[in-house]
């Protein structure tokens, strides 16, 4: 699998260890090619992946969102039969999603949300008024008037889901290799130029997250991305976090938590956040955590009482980048300025969760399998005019 050679050759090379070029290494291996992965750090997974809060959810309202994460979810359910690896526990929690409002107005909102997604198929989702809530999950606030639920929804480890599709799909990897431009012949792309030399291929699958309109503009492609920090805190063991709770989200702010072992995982979208530029290593703000400690507690009253409990031994800081598109969806497929040239970019957030579901998708571009006008996720569609909808209210 790993390998300190460069390959001459490769039926695809996919620029990008994360997940997503993990997942795009495993079914372009599973369509019969013989995928190269380079990375340019010593580690696969060693930015957004592991940076990420490792979730996933099928909690959305556009149809095409629903049917990607409910084929992610499947895949990793039954992940080890998937792959082949009888092994691999990527850690699967399906302790669910649930989200929460305060404003008396939205009652409506949450309500009709649920029977939209029902609608389109998604009829585990379950709306709970605040009586209902509070018998359900004792920790959440009198202040909460609705919220919503489902069971299947949850998190698991990005790590061990990362290395398994990569172990899965006998990719050669190259590490500590960066790619610094494209051979490209009456264009078409005709391999990749590292800083190691150069490997010929067919088909290149940009995956470089962050990095990913800087890789492009190697092949004077302008992306329209912006990447923005995110943060985690890691809270360590605390007898107040119940443990058996789903990922609790407040969504009229944002705020959000989940069981994390013995401790907790904490998050939060701030809007305030501006755009920056890609890096290795993401500068966190130092006060994120008393910040996100707050947000939880608005809705979830016990995080008050933990945070005036906890030792700074207890928490832990990280910051890593999301790469967003102006409308919020996937870039998956080719570019049209390029043939051979394929994106796997800007999951805007949801790369963890919607990693199987993009990559059997860009395999079957990729081969020939699907032609681009039917995929929802094309480049195409950010030169066309905007699609209007009855109900687009994209959750976190």
């Amino acid at each position: 699998m790993f390998t300190t050679d460069l390959p001459p050759s490769a039926d695809a090379v996919i620029i990008g260890g994360g997940i997503n070029g993990a997942a795009a290494a495993f079914f372009l291996s599973r369509a019969g090619l013989r995928p190269v992965i380079v990375e340019r750090l010593p580690v696969l997974a060693g930015l957004t992946t592991s940076r990420s809060m490792e979730a996933f959810r099928a909690q959305f309202v556009e149809p095409e969102h629903i049917a990607l994460m409910l084929e992610s979810i499947d895949f990793y359910v039954h992940f080890a039969e998937r792959t082949g690896l009888a092994e691999c526990d990527i850690g699967i929690h399906q302790q669910g999603y649930l989200f929460l409002t305060a404003q008396p107005e939205r009652f409506a909102e949450f309500r009709e949300r649920v029977a939209a997604q029902h609608a389109l198929g998604l009829t585990d989702v379950q709306f709970l008024d605040g009586e209902a809530l509070r018998k359900a999950f004792p920790y959440v606030s009198d202040q909460v008037v609705a919220g919503t639920f489902r069971q299947g929804d949850g998190w698991l480890s990005s790590n061990e889901a990362t290395q398994g599709f990569v172990r899965a799909s006998a990719a050669q990897v190259v590490l500590n290799t960066t790619v610094n431009g494209f051979l490209v012949s009456d264009g078409r792309v005709t391999g990749v130029q590292t800083d190691r030399g150069p490997i010929a291929t067919p088909v290149v699958v940009l995956a470089a997250g962050p990095y990913a309109a800087r890789v492009a503009a190697l092949a004077h492609i302008e992306l329209p991305l912006q990447v923005v920090r995110r943060h985690r805190v890691t809270i360590g063991e605390h007898p107040l976090i119940p443990t058996w709770a789903p990922m609790t989200i407040d969504q009229d702010t944002g705020a959000h938590w989940r069981p994390e072992g013995p401790g907790a995982a904490l998050a939060w979208a701030q809007a305030h956040e501006p755009p920056g530029e890609p890096v290795d290593n993401v500068r966190p703000n130092p006060n994120f955590p008393f910040e996100v400690l707050e947000g939880v507690s608005r809705l979830n009253p016990f995080w008050e009482e933990v945070a005036g409990s906890l030792k700074s031994s207890q928490v832990r800081l990280s910051a890593g980048q999301y790469t967003m598109t102006p409308d919020g969806e996937p870039l998956v497929g080719p570019h049209p300025a390029l043939d051979g040239f394929f994106l796997m970019v800007s999951c805007n957030g949801h790369g963890v969760m919607a990693a199987p579901g993009v990559g059997r998708l860009l395999a079957d571009l990729v081969v020939g399998r699907r032609d681009d006008a039917s995929n929802p996720f094309s480049y195409r569609r950010l030169s066309a005019p905007p699609a209007s909808t009855a109900m687009h209210q994209r959750l976190l």
